[in-house]
């Protein structure tokens, strides 16, 4: 019997999805880890892959149709179970097919098949969307000649920026979620002024950034403050606050048309060689749209890092359902005045947003404070 691929629920504050693209047909062969869609869900285009080897014997949701976690997507089977199945069969009992029995003259092989096999990045396919852009017509620049958005930015650079548009895609899916997190949480801006100068000799001996080395050095203070490395939802009975077990640490990463929060698991268990090397490839990989689902769930606490952008100072804001994010400036020199003698030392202002609800002013200053002090104390890294 054809098997049901089922809508993952890629994060814990995803609840729906929609599908962009099918790049599978019915009847076209998959393998087990093979992309067969594009799926958009909260803030992210992920990549749906096939679960198991087979053909595609059912689409049973159509693009751009929103559907809910777990509703089956399609049939996976043998190819003589083609036209065999029926709707009934999917886990809703609810989902409608699409693309279900074919035309008595169906060949697997057809020239809209043959189209959904182009390998493009998520980003790159959005933008060739929104300007008409057939990509079938493109040769790409990326590994084993991928669509890359650069390849599509090339065919667009120098068209007139419109007056006005539309929020869509990527960039209205955070619109909602930001909105959505000022709406329904108590957030709170403290900032601190911090001396970073060990940091900026640090820097002279190591590859690690100024964000890799704060986030190291937050992940070994966040232990002793579990309230701000925290979930918080809502039930019939009140909100409740889940206290997690790691160190799991998000960084925001800025993308052509919005950003990502890839997560680094159990940072706290990290070196600082081992986080800086994953900060770096996960950043990489979102800016490619190849940031494998795993890579987007399970963050207990976040990173937004604007200090090379020239940002001394800004108000995060917090990514549901974690309590709090922590904005970082730019490291700049600036004068001091420190026994009574002005001099001049590396600072930088650090920005903890966190949730009111759970956490108040005084306990978020003692993070605070802490940071403070191991990032003072190069000999901790």
């Amino acid at each position: 019997m054809a098997h049901e691929l089922l809508l993952p629920q890629w994060s814990m504050g995803m609840h729906e999805g929609k599908i962009l693209k099918w790049l599978k047909q019915v009847g076209d062969p998959v393998e087990e880890g093979e992309i067969i869609a594009e799926v958009e869900s909260s803030k992210v285009v992920s990549e749906l892959m096939a679960d198991r080897d087979g053909v595609v014997v059912q689409l049973l949701v159509a693009e751009e149709e929103e559907v809910a976690v777990r509703t089956a997507l399609c049939l996976i089977g043998e190819a003589s179970e083609i036209g065999q199945t029926s709707a009934s069969q999917t886990s809703s009992g609810q989902a409608s097919s699409v693309a279900s029995e074919p035309p008595p003259d169906y060949q697997p092989v057809t020239q809209a098949s043959a189209a959904s096999k182009v390998q493009v990045t998520p980003p790159a396919r959005k933008l060739a969307k929104q300007h008409q852009i057939d990509l079938n017509q493109i040769s790409g620049s990326g590994p084993n000649g991928r669509i890359v958005i650069e390849d599509i930015e090339a065919l667009v650079n120098g068209d007139p920026a419109a007056e006005s548009y539309l929020l869509t895609g990527l960039r209205a899916t955070i619109a909602t979620n930001m909105t959505q997190s000022l709406q329904q949480s108590a957030q709170l801006t403290l900032t601190s002024e911090v001396d970073v100068s060990a940091l900026v000799e640090l820097r002279q001996t190591t590859q690690a950034s100024y964000g890799d080395l704060i986030g190291f050095a937050l992940s070994r203070v966040l232990p002793n403050h579990p309230r701000l490395n925290a979930l918080i939802s809502s039930t019939p009975q009140g909100d409740r606050v889940t206290l997690a077990k790691d160190i799991n640490l998000g960084f925001a990463v800025a993308l052509d048309d919005g950003l990502v929060v890839p997560v680094i698991h159990q940072a706290n268990k990290l070196s600082l060689a081992q986080l800086s090397a994953q900060s770096a490839e996960l950043a990489a990989k979102a800016k490619q749209g190849d940031l494998p689902g795993e890579s987007l769930t399970g963050g207990s606490f976040t990173i937004s890092n604007l200090g090379a952008y020239g940002v001394d100072g800004f108000t995060p804001i917090i990514n549901p359902p974690q309590v709090g994010i922590l904005g970082i400036g730019r490291v700049q020199e600036r004068p001091q005045k420190i026994d009574g003698e002005l001099v001049w030392r590396h600072t930088c202002v650090l920005s903890l947003t966190f949730d009111h609800r759970v956490v108040d002013g005084a306990p978020a200053g003692l993070l605070l404070r802490d940071l403070a002090g191991f990032l003072g104390n190069g000999g901790l890294f």
